[in-house]
């Protein structure tokens, strides 16, 4: 079917408009209730998802007020609404009040720093890699990154599509299986390094943080519940120390909690509207998540 061209723009009030292929429109496109751009995963693309509006979307309830034990959108969904951008993502085994930092989960020792089973060219999506331990249950890191971390093909990341259930005491190769190809060849000198969907299991972040700061609860979130966390625009947090409106904050002192930037060696989130005392939650202008 071939692509529809609009040359006069569209109105769309309340009302869904599908189009069975792709659509142009040169003059404007309007909607009273919001919208929702979705990209379906296929071979060679990821799952790629932007709402705009609270309740901008036709396929789910898109409320970033809400959390719950199903799955609605794809991890990593961008929401906007008003002045503040939100991502949709999933707690991991612990609970996580309003207003906090939560952070990735650890990577895995064990899946660092990977020799390929053999050398890789270009053009290919499926790298075997020999692991130093601990299994890997099925897609485990669907969703998450394999990247080359040296030698032949360094700097390269690419999205994870799946991998097998995978039983390290059989057999240390495992096959990853990415949506993108590999732009550069690696060889068996070359290390690989997976990680996870860094939205996939989130954590509060500790008082020592662990990893890099991803979001901030909206609402109370249960253990493995999914909801929206506030990447960007004003979002209220804990304040851990004094605050100073205008200035930095950063993952600092109580868990989950933000504080004054001492320098340059953490993480600046954003930037800081309204001053609360330590332990209250004062305004942030984040800025520096995703």
């Amino acid at each position: 079917m071939a692509t529809t061209t609009l040359t006069e723009g569209i109105e769309a009030y309340q009302t869904d408009i599908t189009f069975g292929n792709g659509i142009d429109i040169t003059g404007a496109l309007k909607t009273t209730t919001g919208g929702h751009m979705q990209y379906v995963a296929a071979t060679g693309y990821a799952a790629s998802d932007y709402i705009v509006g609270k309740g901008g979307s036709s396929y789910g309830t898109v409320d970033p007020y809400t959390s719950g034990a199903s799955q609605l959108f794809p991890l990593g969904s961008k929401l906007l609404y008003g002045n503040t951008t939100y991502r949709y993502g999933k707690m991991g085994a612990g609970a996580v009040t309003a207003g906090k930092c939560v952070t990735h989960a650890a990577s895995i020792a064990h899946h660092f720093d990977l020799t390929p089973t053999a050398g890789v060219a270009a053009g290919e999506t499926a790298i075997s890699v020999e692991t130093a331990g601990t299994d890997i249950t099925l897609n485990q890191y669907a969703g998450g990154y394999m990247y080359i971390n040296d030698a032949a093909g360094e700097g390269q990341m690419l999205r994870i599509n799946s991998n097998p259930a995978h039983d390290h005491s059989a057999d240390a190769s495992i096959v990853i299986t990415a949506y993108d190809d590999l732009a550069t060849a690696i060889t068996t000198s070359s290390r690989v390094t997976l990680i996870a969907d860094p939205l996939s299991a989130l954590i509060g972040q500790a008082a020592t943080t662990t990893g890099a700061t991803m979001g901030v609860t909206v609402v109370d979130m249960a253990a493995t519940h999914y909801g929206w966390f506030a990447v960007s625009g004003p979002a209220t947090v804990l304040t851990s120390g004094t605050l100073v409106v205008g200035n930095h904050a950063v993952p600092l002192g109580a868990t989950g909690a933000v504080g004054p930037a001492a320098g340059d060696v953490i993480q600046v989130i954003g930037t800081v509207m309204i001053v609360n005392v330590t332990t209250d939650y004062s305004l942030i202008n984040l800025y520096g998540i995703i």
